[in-house]
This record gives structure tokens, sequence and C-alpha cells, in this order.
């Protein structure tokens, strides 16, 4: 009887994950006040922890250079965490551009960030991965948030190409079911944690975090949302990347849930 009964639990939580959870989003009538976004130049830090990026830290920087902002206002960090490959060379080649270049011994991302964050003053901060291109009129979207007192972080949202394998197709489409689920949860009220690869938050509210922090773009989040301000997804914000395997969302996953759990 009891493993009766442990299996149909299962079964339910299972439903309720997939299903039930989804169908009180949707249901839910009470919504949050509306965001009331306005543009309004402020100056910004963009933060790009990086290890062994050789692969993307050119476009990515191309990506961040375009971005449709004044230019004088935004300020462009690379920590590079111990990379041994061609990073930092190819950092170096933007520096004539605005960029700054800062090293520091392996030690993860929380290190890096905790390196990164007290070298910038822009009154919000943009972390971005190194991995992910950016729409040119992203950062405007983001920005364009703040206007709002109650927010104090805005995630971007993240936009997979077509897969070429079908396993690449379902995890879109999976990624679809975790975008709607997050834009109902921001009407409701907050999300619990950004997308990683491109998010900001105002900067007085980011302080260092743990050296052992699994996921930032939830510890530093929801800092914000403990000091009394919203999380919220802004749809007109893009990042594009390309997806992945079953494996590696499986492992991304588990990452995320221990982060959520830490």
């Amino acid at each position: 009887m009891a493993a009766i009964f442990i299996f149909f639990l299962s079964a339910a939580l299972l439903v309720y994950i997939i299903a039930g959870y989804p169908l009180l989003l949707l249901l839910h009538r009470r919504s949050a006040p509306p965001i009331r976004k306005r543009f309004e130049p402020r100056r910004v830090s963009v933060l790009i922890a990086v290890h062994n990026g050789e692969t993307y830290i050119r476009r990515k920087l191309e990506s961040v250079l375009s971005l449709d902002y004044p230019r004088e206002l935004i300020d462009v960090l690379v920590v590079s965490d111990g990379s041994t490959d061609a990073t930092d060379r190819i950092a170096e080649e933007f520096l004539s551009r605005g960029v700054r270049l800062l090293r520091v011994p392996r030690g993860g991302k929380p290190a890096a960030l905790n390196a990164g964050i007290p070298q910038l003053r822009g009154e919000i901060l943009v972390l971005t991965d190194v991995r992910q291109a950016l729409a040119p009129d992203s950062l405007r979207h983001l920005v364009g948030c703040f206007a709002d007192p109650t927010v104090g972080t805005v995630s971007a949202e993240l936009q997979l190409f077509t897969g070429e394998s079908q396993e690449e197709s379902d995890m879109g489409l999976y990624w679809k079911y975790e975008v709607w689920v997050r834009k109902h949860m921001s009407r409701i009220g907050s999300i619990f944690g950004a997308s990683g690869c491109y998010y900001a938050m105002r900067r007085e509210l980011a302080g260092p975090i743990p050296a052992d922090t699994l996921i930032d773009d939830v510890m530093l989040p929801m800092r914000a949302y403990l000091r009394g301000y919203r999380m919220i997804l802004e749809p007109a914000a893009m990042a594009y990347d390309s997806p992945t395997g079953l494996k590696s969302e499986l492992r991304r996953k588990m990452r995320t849930l221990a982060g959520l759990w830490q």
C-alpha cells in the first residue's frame, strides 16, 4: 500500500507541475499594476563574466557595441575568469572602443562577478553571458522598465533558433513553454529568477554573493525582490541562442533547481 501511495502521489505531483500550475497561472485573474514603462537614457554598465570564451567573445562585444543606445552612456567590462585561450587577446582588441578588461584568477562566475561589480558605476547593471547575441533595441526596452519605481530587476526574453535535430526542436518548444510561464508570473507580480544570459537590475541592489553560489541569476534578483522590488520579464528585449540537447538541458535544469534550493 505504501508503494501504491507513493506512486500515485508522485504521479499527481508530475501532473500538477506539467499542467496544474500553468492552468492556475492562466486562470488567475488578479494582476499586479502594469509596468509604467518609459525610456529615459540612464548610464548603464554591462558586465560579461567569461572563462575561455574565444569562440564567442568577438561576436558578443560587437553585439553589445551595436546596441541602439547612446554610446557615451554604456560602460562595458569583460571579466576574464582565468581564461587560458584567446579570450583576453580578443577582448584587448576592443580596448580602443571603450571596452575594459579585468583579469582575475580562476574562481568561478560568482568570484568574477564579485570582482567586476565594484568596478562599475552605471545606474543600471546589465549582466550578460558570452554566448548570446543581443537584439539592437533590447537595452532600450530593459532600461525603459526602470521608469517604474517598483521594478528592481528586468529579464530579457531568450529566443532559441530553430534546432537542426528533433531533440533540439523539442528543447525549443519546452523553452517557449517556460517563457509563457514567466510572462504570466510577471503579470501576477514577479518571476523568481532572471534569464542569466541577459538581465538588468538597479546597481544599488547588487552586492557581493557567496563564492559557492550556483546560479547568480537567482541570488542577485532575489535580493532585490526581498527588498520589495518586482522582478519581471520584458518580452520586447530579446537575446538569441542556439538550442541545446537533452543532456545539456538536464544539466542546466539540475543546476537551476539546486540553485533555487540553495
